[in-house]
């Protein structure tokens, strides 16, 4: 179900909620739909294979100046140290070797690249290392979206 207005896609709901059906549907975990028997899946993965070129074509939701330290083993030329600068619509990424303010492996930098998990939370599992204070906290609120990132192709 695809709807181009907010009013459109909530009477598309209704009308699918009201008779004595069930209805077995994929929704945004942000989603304003009461949640009732809703299990999560992921099912959106992404792997940047070009972190400057990926960081730079990115918008982010807060102005930022952060040095990223990103290990990739998979796609090692990815591996170094970035410096991300973002300022409304203008941003830039470029190798640097300026002493970095957080550590991440590509394949989360790749998970928080479309605004989810953040990596405020990557960085409770271990997967992310600050290594300035405040550049966490910084660089998760800017990285993260309007909205939880979906794609609702079946899992």
């Amino acid at each position: 179900m695809v709807a181009t207005t907010d009013q459109a896609h909530a009477a598309l709901w209704r009308f699918l909620l009201a008779g004595p059906r069930r209805v077995s549907a994929l929704v945004p975990v942000d989603s304003p739909l009461p949640r009732g028997q809703l299990a999560p899946v992921d099912n959106l993965w992404v792997r940047l294979v070009d972190v400057e070129r990926a960081l730079a074509v990115r918008r982010y939701a807060t102005p930022l100046n952060v040095v990223l330290s990103v290990c990739d083993s998979f796609c090692p030329w990815n591996s170094g140290r970035y410096r991300l600068t973002a300022d409304g619509a203008r941003v830039t990424c470029s190798r640097t070797t300026a002493p970095a303010e957080l550590c991440v492996r590509a394949t989360d930098l790749g998970a928080a690249y479309l605004g989810g998990p953040s990596l405020a939370t990557l960085a409770e599992t271990s997967r992310v290392t600050e290594l300035r204070a405040g550049a966490l906290a910084r660089t998760s609120a800017a990285f993260r979206g309007e909205h939880e990132p979906f794609h609702p192709a079946a899992s």
